[in-house]
């Protein structure tokens, strides 16, 4: 975490190493147990459900199918396809087709249930400034904010925090690029690059950044916070390429990004008093199949967007205390591979505007 200078200034009490070394070292031990809460689940379906795929296709039966597979002219645009002679070997070698896609459809509903969760979806308001857009929608009439209602905010923010990343990659996975964005300024988010080109019969790739910035406010009145993000979108590309590596293959994978609030006690505090997100502020992708189809390179915001967030507290704070309320940008990818070679990729950055927070 970096201190704006007149913030420093007014605690002359702590230096900054030491509340970086304090706060960054704590907190990541409590998100390192939560991330690695998930990743033990995902790694023991993984154990699972390849054992389980073993029990069905010992190593000579794999061999067999992979060797019929790969059999014949593969040149020949019009000859069958590894999917369909892998299939025609297994059905001639006697395997319960239904049982393997019963087991198959389990492991990746459970992938699901592990990496999305059930938060439901809601809209976020999208201002926009092209002149169509702006005929499109009713007069805006600004209305100068009530000090003694709500505070507004702009950078440079009272501090700025790279707050965590974490890697998780089996086999010959990689994750390649885990960066942030963050300058300090008003930009926020990350570049996460993850890749597997030989994917062994089941691997997992894992990787999450999140960073943001802090400002200072004082309650005006007992009750919940409203914060209000106003953000720019500079890039915002999300990206899934796959490759059938013989024919008997499957996957499931899923990028997403969030916004994150979380209101401290102290700026030096260890843990949020609360914590709440907007969990689809980008919706991601989520795809699985067969490798042979895949989504590409979805842009989930145009540059120049403009995104309004607003976010509120789920617990009430009282009247007249110092706060200091941290608004950040987590993406996160998730990849479960049985065989197949993936190319998965977030490029997110961001410009936060302005926040505006009163007390309710």
């Amino acid at each position: 975490m970096q201190i704006a200078d007149h913030i420093e200034r007014t605690r002359a009490d702590r230096s900054a190493p030491e509340v970086l070394d304090r706060l960054q070292a704590i907190y990541q031990r409590r998100q390192k147990d939560e991330w690695r809460a998930t990743v033990d689940r995902l790694d023991a379906l993984r154990q699972s459900f390849s054992e389980e795929r073993r029990q069905v296709f010992p190593a000579a039966l794999r061999d067999r199918l992979t060797s019929a597979a790969r059999g014949g002219r593969r040149d020949d645009p019009r000859g069958p396809g590894l999917r369909y002679k892998s299939l025609i070997e297994a059905r001639n070698a006697e395997v319960d087709l239904k049982a393997v896609k019963a087991l198959h459809d389990r492991a990746y509903d459970k992938f699901g249930q592990l990496v999305k969760g059930y938060s439901a979806f809601h809209f976020h308001e999208s201002v926009v400034g092209s002149l169509a857009d702006a005929l499109a929608q009713p007069p805006i009439v600004y209305v100068a904010p009530d000090p003694d209602k709500e505070k507004l905010f702009y950078p440079h923010f009272g501090g700025c925090w790279d707050r965590l990343d974490q890697n998780q990659a089996t086999g010959d996975g990689a994750i390649v690029e885990n960066r942030s964005y963050l300058d300090c300024a008003a930009r926020m988010g990350s570049k996460l690059v993850a890749r597997n080109d030989d994917a062994s019969d089941v691997d997992l790739l894992c990787a999450y950044r999140e960073n943001g910035y802090l400002v200072p406010f004082k309650t005006l009145r007992t009750g919940i916070l409203q914060v209000k993000a106003d953000l720019t979108a500079l890039v915002c590309r999300h990206h899934i390429s796959t490759y059938d590596e013989f024919g008997w293959s499957d996957f499931h994978a899923t990028t997403r990004g969030r916004l994150v609030m979380a209101v401290f006690w102290n700026w030096d505090d260890v843990d949020p008093a609360n914590e709440v997100s907007d969990q689809w502020f980008i919706s991601g992708l989520d795809c699985r199949g067969d490798g042979e189809s895949f989504p590409g390179t979805r842009v989930q915001a145009v540059p120049g967007e403009r995104r309004i967030i607003n976010l509120f507290t789920d617990v009430a704070f009282p009247a007249g205390r110092e706060l200091w309320v941290y608004v950040g940008v987590a993406d996160r990818i998730w990849a479960l591979l049985n065989d197949v070679s993936i190319d998965i990729s977030i490029d997110s950055a961001w410009l936060l505007n302005s926040l505006a927070i009163r007390s309710i």
